[in-house]
């Protein structure tokens, strides 16, 4: 799983319009930066993010879109075999980095659907780790005017409660 999780990852840098840097999945080029994950530790220039926000195996950034004053990268938190990934929408501003917390079902692959300064949804399918009980299949949708995230149509906590992780 990791492996399709890393070939998916560098398939959706070089397909996002140029915006990834497509040799390493673990950086994007914002127009407010250089986003740098490769320490599992997110970086904006070279600093830490406030809150920081922390990968597990490994931390995966993407620039998915982009409004008049902002843009969104989704990141992807690499873990290990009973949850391979969860994810995180960074809003990146000239004076701020807003993450919402980490979410998903550990599924490392859903289904993606951006919709230009109206919204980011992803499509999980259900997740069967062997021998464990798993997850259902699950949408969550990111309100890009808002900042808004819902699981399923229910409202889901963004906080990250002083890092993301």
């Amino acid at each position: 799983m990791k492996k399709s999780l890393k070939i998916l990852s560098v398939l959706a840098g070089i397909l996002s319009c140029g915006t990834a840097m497509a040799d390493d999945i673990h950086k994007a080029q914002t127009r407010f930066g250089l986003v740098d994950g490769s320490d599992n530790i997110l970086k904006i220039n070279g600093r830490l993010t406030t809150p920081e926000i922390d990968g597990n195996n490994s931390l995966f950034v993407e620039k998915i879109t982009r409004t008049e004053d902002a843009d969104y990268l989704l990141l992807t938190n690499g873990g290990g075999t009973a949850c391979p990934a969860l994810f995180s929408i960074e809003k990146v501003t000239a004076s701020s980095a807003t993450p919402v917390s980490f979410f998903g079902n550990c599924a490392d692959e859903p289904k993606r659907t951006v919709i230009p300064g109206k919204s980011i949804t992803l499509s999980f399918p259900a997740f069967r780790p062997l021998k464990l009980r798993g997850a259902p299949a699950t949408t969550y949708v990111y309100d890009i005017p808002t900042g808004h995230l819902t699981r399923d149509g229910n409202s889901v906590s963004t906080a990250c409660n002083g890092k993301c992780q």
